[in-house]
């Protein structure tokens, strides 16, 4: 079996790929960014941006599935630039959907987001969504796109939703994107965190673990999973405030929380449910509090 998983050298793809790496399958990579050496020998690596469609012949033609995880991936990227958002995450979608075409793989994965709900509590996958960003809204023009490969080239698909992901190796260089890591970062530089909006407001969470053992699933439990679409979340209600808590008791320091206004597009309050998925035998293994530990005793993995 073979595999091809683009935004392979992103966070949650280069923790994907490692993922099938353990379990021998072989796995190619796409990606914009450049790949270093010690990527290059443990996978294929094509570099190129999937919004150009003559580069896409660069690629083999006899994977068995496609995992697409390239993406503009950041809420508050997709307002200051919403051009490139809509470049990368539609047109570079459209394309690999063309390219798919031509290969016929049998199955297409796509990574989509929470972010197609907007502010809802216990959203399940049947909830109809109402993005209110330009990153949601892209999001969910990616899931009409794949659809449609079942529809005119009968190949398969299966949409998983993702949550907030975070966990070690996420960019603790980037203070706008992934709400553990942003935490964390600023409680490693000092005492204060700022954080967008109030202390309060609710979102759910999921281990990067726990989300690579939920796409492996698309390949494990491929007919169950067959052109259906997943939540996944742990349950788990969590505020900046409880989040900054447990980050606290990690680093044995005292943390104040500076609030700051929030931003048109931010969601204040995601919930869902991800009995869907549960019922395929997956269960997250983490939970706020062993997620962060497992976050804070490994800092400076893989960037």
């Amino acid at each position: 079996m073979k595999v091809l998983v683009t935004g392979g050298l992103g966070f949650i793809g280069w923790k994907l790929c490692e993922y099938f790496e353990k379990n021998n399958i072989e796995t190619h990579i796409l990606d914009m960014k450049t790949p270093t050496k010690e990527q290059k020998q443990r996978f294929k690596c094509f570099t190129f941006d999937m919004a150009n469609k003559d580069q896409y012949s660069q690629l083999d033609c006899d994977y068995s599935y496609v995992f697409h995880l390239a993406a503009q991936s950041g809420g508050f990227y997709s307002l200051k630039n919403p051009q490139d958002d809509c470049l990368w995450n539609c047109l570079g979608t459209v394309n690999l959907v063309e390219y798919c075409k031509t290969i016929k793989p049998k199955k297409v994965v796509f990574s989509s987001s929470m972010a197609v709900y907007g502010n809802a509590k216990e959203v399940t996958e049947d909830t109809i969504p109402n993005p209110i960003s330009f990153y949601g809204a892209s999001k969910l023009a990616g899931e009409s796109y794949i659809k449609l490969l079942d529809c005119h080239s009968d190949i398969s698909y299966t949409i998983f939703r993702l949550f907030a992901t975070y966990g070690s190796g996420q960019d603790l260089n980037n203070k706008h994107q992934g709400i553990v890591s942003i935490y964390l970062s600023y409680a490693l530089d000092g005492d204060h965190i700022p954080i967008t909006g109030k202390k309060d407001r609710v979102r759910q969470i999921v281990h990067v673990e726990d989300v690579c053992a939920a796409l492996y699933l698309a390949i494990s439990q491929d007919k169950e999973t067959k052109n259906q679409i997943y939540n996944v979340t742990c349950e788990e209600l969590c505020t900046p405030e409880r989040i900054i808590d447990n980050i606290s008791k990690c680093l044995y320091k005292d943390i104040n929380i500076v609030e700051k206004p929030g931003y048109v597009g931010d969601q204040v309050y995601i919930s869902g449910k991800n009995d869907k998925l549960k019922s395929l035998g997956w269960t997250p293994k983490y939970n706020l509090q062993l997620g962060v530990q497992q976050f804070c005793s490994n800092i400076g993995g893989y960037k």
